[in-house]
């Protein structure tokens, strides 16, 4: 589909009332300009004849984002995320199916894809290399990336937009801009063009790279991994340093940097480590840093429960077994056209090193005892190995799983009233009742998966 038919169909006035309907949600945060969604959606016919009239036109101007940082540990420095306003969250997301319709062909695997590559692969090649690019993000250069996008895009007013996206600055809250030199590099993260056009520039190197038969090439988003052999080992190092510094002037991490004998010397990738575990072929297990956060995260889940007068016994067990266990839905993310797999066990699921699940087994029923939680029942506790045998091997029909979405209404209503002990008077309507199921059950599931995805940042 051409760049110009794609982006004539969403600026019209019935795609932007679809994409503002389907994919800006009421609890957005806002941006600098603070209007809420409602305020928005009150206004709503005017402010998209607006939009369409301006970017169709070229003249549209997006509002300085606005600033939120986003602190990982003690020892690095803060992400910095850019919130746009409501209005221009529409136009970009609008912006964002425009470019990913028109390079459909580019997309970021998932990291379960580039897991199931490293361990199909694994058998093939003795040596790695581990790449990391420094603030890849930040550092995109607008010019290599407009004449990547101008292969594709040859009318004016949607590279204009596009420039305009990426150039438009980040300030605090209160307004101040930090940076008032022209802006000539970085795509702004948190933008939902972000991961398209960060793909888009570095797609030429993935094609390279990927179709290279005696390598195995995988990248997500800024850590690359490259398997080869002895043999090739020194070129292949050399050649990928030079296109990464050499070709799209990104920088590299040394202190992230790690190259050598698989076996030997091992390595993590997205939350993963391959390591010799004294057979013929390294395998694929639970990073350690990740093993001692996944473990404190069960033991913060008890420390809630004990000094909770709120939690009941019920939900504690089934916090715990949800847990364990994983959730299957549709319904969590908002796109109820896919049904999505989420938790721990389900992003591990490719782990050969199975022993750290009876472990994990183990680990809960110390728990429980040094909890002294006498009063749980063992017998009801779901176990993390059982749990990963289904999803490998029965997915699809366990009833072992969790499966919020496959509840009734009268169903749901005696979860809330039986495990959460929602009084009968505040379910009175089918209303209410998904409401407080959505904040209940739902909500905590999208927490543990930001857990996850923490893992893999």
């Amino acid at each position: 589909m051409s760049a110009s038919t794609e982006f004539k169909k969403y600026y019209s006035l019935t795609h932007l009332d679809q994409v503002f309907n389907a994919f800006i949600k009421s609890n957005t945060a806002l941006g600098i300009d603070k209007m809420t969604f409602k305020n928005f959606d009150d206004n709503k016919k005017q402010l998209l004849k607006l939009i369409n009239k301006k970017v169709l036109s070229g003249t549209f101007k997006f509002t300085p984002y606005k600033e939120k940082l986003i602190i990982k540990s003690r020892s690095s420095y803060p992400r910095l995320i850019s919130i746009p306003t409501i209005r221009d969250k529409l136009v970009l997301k609008s912006l964002h199916l425009v470019l990913s319709n028109t390079f459909a062909d580019i997309k970021q695997p998932l990291p379960q894809e580039c897991i199931q590559g490293i361990k199909e692969s694994i058998p093939n090649f003795s040596r790695f290399i581990k790449l990391d690019i420094t603030n890849f993000y930040g550092t995109v250069k607008h010019g290599i990336l407009m004449e990547k996008l101008k292969k594709r895009i040859k009318k004016p007013e949607i590279l204009t937009l596009i420039s305009k996206a990426i150039t438009t600055p980040t300030v605090s809250s209160n307004g101040e801009s930090k940076n008032l030199e022209v802006i000539t590099q970085g795509v702004p993260q948190g933008l939902s063009i972000s991961n398209v056009l960060a793909n888009i520039y570095l797609h030429d190197l993935d094609v390279k790279f990927s179709n290279q038969s005696e390598i195995k090439y995988i990248r997500y988003v800024d850590d690359i991994i490259i398997l080869c052999t002895e043999s090739n080992f020194n070129t292949v190092y050399k050649e990928i340093r030079y296109e990464l510094e050499g070709i799209y002037n990104l920088t590299l991490n040394q202190d992230k940097e790690k190259k050598g004998i698989i076996k030997e010397e091992g390595f993590d990738f997205l939350g993963y480590s391959v390591k010799d575990f004294g057979t013929s072929l390294p395998k694929l297990t639970v990073r350690d840093a990740n093993k001692r956060r996944f473990e404190d995260s069960l033991v913060r889940l008890f420390a809630k429960y004990k000094h909770s007068d709120k939690m009941s016994p019920e939900q504690f067990l089934f916090s715990i077994n949800n847990k364990i266990t994983g959730s299957i839905s549709s319904k969590v993310s908002g796109d109820e056209m896919r049904e999505f797999r989420y938790g721990w066990l389900f992003y591990f699921s490719q782990m050969e090193d199975t022993g750290f699940l009876y472990h994990l087994d183990w680990f809960v029923g110390e728990l429980l005892d040094k909890f002294k939680f006498n009063h749980i029942d063992r017998t009801q506790v779901k176990s993390f190995v059982k749990a990963f045998y289904e999803i490998k091997y029965n997915v699809k029909e366990s009833s072992y799983l969790h499966r919020p979405d496959d509840l009734s209404l009268e169903d749901k209503t005696l979860l809330l009233i039986n495990t959460f002990h929602v009084p009968l008077r505040n379910l009175e309507n089918s209303i209410w009742v998904e409401k407080i199921y959505k904040k209940l059950v739902y909500k905590p599931i999208l927490e543990y998966e930001r857990d996850i995805h923490s893992t893999i940042s």
